[in-house]
């Protein structure tokens, strides 16, 4: 009996715990329906615009034919320059009235090569996924393959590249060659030609050399192979080319030889282009163009991809000059000194605006920092102490741009050349090189992913300087560029601030019965967030809210504006905003509006998401570095389709009317496209859906945008998180602030973290001293602990109890600091020793900082290790 109560008993139990297990899932069950059932409703919410149509500006209209034995021609004079072409070589020559300074396009020395002949450089793509890569002198100058016309203020020089020679091995070798013919038709032919006075020994031993390298005997099959699985080198292929055409092994026999194994092969029409350049004379400044929809070609095997605009423009010879440097905009902005080529490293190229995101997207990144100002410069005095410069902008298409870097050298037997240049090129069709079998996959199968041509009028401006200048003459002159173009109004605030990135709802991963969900917690409640500003009373604080909206840090997607409820009522978020106000500060609640990691909201990823070129959603997930690779076990966020964006930012704007400060995270600085082959979104139309919608958000908030892209800091009260770094290549010289400097007056900025970097907070003085920069604090009420094995692990020490003693401390220094300087209008800037800099500012007032970490003795002031000297309006 007791036996069997105790049976019973125990049945019940585990009864008991099968239904306690039931029920936990059926509620998990109910509530993934509940999160389902909204989900479908706001699917159906996010509008999609119709594709936007590129306005193309079209070909200016000619007013004349030049003719080709014109010899040099005055094309444009105004603002003192003069505009000449010659019509033989197609060099544009800038001349500067008074001081007679010159600028030339082309170079030649008797030493310069092709490239520095040539005002374009192609790039264009094989089917058979071959690049091949040329120069305007060898395939159209020099053969008089181009027209010129006549057009209001320049010139329209219109290139007829033309393939006069194949380098597609294919064409000329057979990929299998019996032995017989191996030998008869290859080696009895080589030696005949050397009998014959046709070949020397040492050019036949060179072929004899170049087949070793390519075929390889098989026995079993009675055949020779070429063993190359890719292309060869190109030094190899030309050589195997004029083998092929020493020992007189035709057409007739490669189709023979080659049929005899099941081999087709496809003689490819040769590849011809038709670019269209325009150079005009505006306000004194060259301004070069070339529109990419013009370009015509007669074979759809190849595609245009990329192309280099005056690639010689105002070069240095170092022979000609020793003193002098390039400016690039890479972070902050960097110089390289000229003559000072490593053989090393590579030339120095990268994409403007990080346009390569997406094709590099599954790799370990190379900079640590991205190229956010389409300009580049170069300045240099000769060896007669005359000194000129030009600063590069580009104008349009920079979406689709690069800043190239060839430093000279008067020793070239390392693999150099003589000449010093900068200048840029853009992708006229994006491509990808996909893994089939995913990007972390060990086989190596691939597909060709391409946009096709992209529409776009890839303008260069080139403002020219007949004098001594420096880098800070070059940012002054790109600002002025900027507030030209945008209508910018420089403003300028002698009020310290401080920065604060508050965390608010985070959301963490919990179990119940072991079964996993996800649930928000607030690290900072409105509340928390209330009483740090009541301690912080004598601060005037820049308030940044972050995990408010939609989900919080892990959020939905942004068309809406719902408050998440862990951070508490709308009640004490009134409250918190007048205490923020009361103190002179600025309450902005953050918000993602591109960027999509709770999909329960109603994103499907296959129809709301941007495409990658693998016609794929775009799944981004935390990058492990250790690794080398995205973590399949964090969580995956998309990106808003572009298409997408109009609709969400509209109903946003609809549903966050009582919020008149927003903050940006994506807005102001994600590269911007869609890759999907059935509808390809390319980046310059994009880039107008961006900036169409910032402009609706501006108008109707006061808008903080997070490290943002030049040009679209006219819509930002505030650019966060603005790095002072270059990404420090190894031929660079320095990083200079040419970023903040540009930015000085057209909005506030901010440093980065002062503590979440491994610098401590003197660092970030430093740049507070030197360049008006707002110092930038990331602070949370609660303990970041519970962070630890989290998506946010990234995020430590930032507990306000922890860092409340140091914030006060640099805002009352940085307060001192700023008033013993009485201005942040930035009026000089120069380097005096490496990483030593002095900042003039408009009372008059001085700063000399240091960022060494050992003291220096500059302008007669000795500075600490990570030190400063304000000298103050005298």
């Amino acid at each position: 009996m007791l036996k069997d109560l105790r049976e019973a008993a125990s049945f019940r139990k585990k009864a008991a715990g099968r239904m306690a297990l039931a029920l936990a899932l059926l509620a998990v069950l109910a509530s993934a329906a509940i999160a389902y059932l909204p989900s479908v409703v706001q699917h159906y919410s996010i509008g999609r615009q119709p594709l936007p149509e590129y306005e193309r500006a079209g070909l200016s209209p000619a007013t004349g034919e030049i003719d080709k034995g014109a010899g040099t021609v005055l094309l444009a004079q105004n603002e003192g320059r003069e505009l000449y072409l010659d019509a033989r070589t197609l060099n544009l020559k800038v001349v500067d009235a008074q001081s007679g300074a010159t600028w030339n396009s082309l170079y030649e020395d008797g030493k310069s090569g092709d490239a520095e002949k040539s005002p374009l450089l192609i790039r264009f793509l094989g089917k058979d996924s071959a690049m091949y890569e040329w120069d305007a002198y060898k395939y159209a100058i020099q053969n008089g393959r181009y027209t010129l016309n006549r057009i209001d203020g320049g010139v329209q020089i219109v290139f007829d590249f033309f393939e006069s020679e194949s380098y597609r091995l294919q064409e000329y070798l057979p990929q299998k060659i019996s032995i017989e013919h191996y030998e008869k038709l290859f080696l009895e032919k080589l030696e005949q030609a050397v009998s014959q006075g046709k070949l020397t020994e040492a050019q036949a031993k060179k072929h004899e050399e170049s087949l070793s390298i390519a075929y390889q005997r098989d026995e079993d099959n009675g055949l020779y192979f070429f063993k190359f699985s890719g292309l060869p080198p190109l030094s190899l292929v030309k050589d195997l080319i004029q083998f092929s055409k020493a020992v007189g092994y035709t057409t007739e026999m490669l189709l023979a030889d080659s049929q005899q194994y099941g081999i087709s092969v496809t003689i490819a029409q040769p590849a011809r282009f038709v670019v269209t350049m325009e150079a005009k004379l505006d306000r004194g400044d060259l301004v070069v163009r070339v529109p990419s929809y013009s370009i015509e070609g007669d074979n759809d095997f190849y595609t245009i991809q990329n192309i280099s605009v005056l690639p010689a423009f105002g070069l240095v010879s170092a022979e000609k000059a020793e003193d002098g440097q390039i400016v690039v905009p890479d972070g902050a902005g960097a110089l390289f000194q000229i003559n000072t080529f490593n053989g090393k490293f590579p030339e120095y190229e990268r994409p403007l605006y990080d346009n390569t995101y997406y094709n590099t997207l599954y790799e370990l990144p190379e900079y640590p920092e991205t190229l956010s100002m389409p300009v580049f410069g170069l300045y240099a005095t000769d060896l007669r102490g005359r000194s000129q410069g030009h600063l590069g902008i580009v104008e349009k298409g920079a979406e689709l741009g690069y800043v190239k870097v060839q430093l000279g050298t008067k020793d070239a037997s390392a693999g150099g050349s003589l000449y010093n240049k900068v200048y840029s090129s853009f992708d006229s069709t994006q491509y990808s090189r996909v893994k089939v079998f995913g990007p972390y996959s060990d086989n190596e199968a691939r597909f060709l992913a391409d946009t096709g041509l992209i529409p776009v009028d890839y303008t260069v401006r080139y403002k020219l300087f007949a004098g001594k200048v420096d880098y800070y003459d070059l940012a002054r002159t790109y600002r002025q560029h900027l507030i030209d173009t945008y209508g910018l109004k420089p403003a300028y605030s002698t009020e310290p601030k401080l920065f604060l990135d508050v965390i608010g709802t985070v959301t963490l991963e919990k179990r119940r019965l072991g079964v996993p969900y996800t649930e928000p917690y607030s690290m900072t409640t409105y509340s928390q967030l209330l009483d740090i500003v009541k301690d912080l009373q004598d601060v005037n604080a820049v308030v940044n809210y972050k995990g408010v909206f939609n989900g919080g840090m892990d959020n939905t997607i942004g068309n809406k504006a719902e408050l998440v409820g862990a951070n508490g009522s709308r009640k004490e978020l009134e409250a918190l905003r007048k205490q923020v106000e009361s103190g002179n500060g600025s309450l902005f609640l953050h918000a993602d509006l591109m960027r999509v990691a709770d999909t329960s909201g109603g994103f499907w990823p296959k129809s709301n998401a941007l495409y990658g070129y693998d016609g794929k959603p775009v799944e981004i997930r935390k990058y492990n570095y250790a690794f080398g690779n995205f973590d399949p076990d964090s969580r995956g966020r998309y990106l808003l389709h572009p298409l997408r964006l109009s609709d969400t930012v509209d109903k946003f704007l609809k549903d966050s009317q009582a919020y008149p400060n927003l903050s940006l995270g994506d807005m102001g600085s994600t590269y911007y496209a869609s890759y999907n082959p059935r509808e390809i979104v390319d980046p310059v139309i994009s880039r107008g859906i961006v900036e169409e919608n910032l402009k609706k958000l501006s108008a109707r908030k006061k808008l903080i945008l997070e490290n943002p892209a030049i040009d679209r800091i006219g819509y930002a009260a505030y650019a966060s998180d603005i790095s002072r770094e270059s990404s420090g290549y190894a031929t660079m010289y320095s990083s200079i602030p040419f970023r903040q400097l540009v930015m000085n007056g057209l909005t506030e900025y901010t440093t980065l973290d002062v503590n979440l970097a491994a610098d401590r907070s003197d660092y970030f003085l430093l740049q507070a001293f030197e360049l008006g920069s707002l110092p930038k604090f990331t602070i949370s009420a609660e303990n970041v602990d519970v962070l630890k094995n989290s998506e946010y692990s990234d995020y430590f020490s930032m507990q306000y109890a922890v860092l409340a003693d140091e914030i006060k401390a640099v805002y009352a220094e940085y307060s001192e600091g700023l008033a013993a300087i009485g201005s942040k209008e930035i009026v000089g800037h120069r380097m005096l020793a490496d990483n030593v800099f002095e900042t003039t500012y408009a009372s008059g007032a001085s700063v000399i900082v240091n960022y060494n970490k050992f003291p220096v003795a500059a302008a007669g002031s000795n500075l600490d290790a990570l030190g400063y000297v304000i000298q103050p309006t005298p």
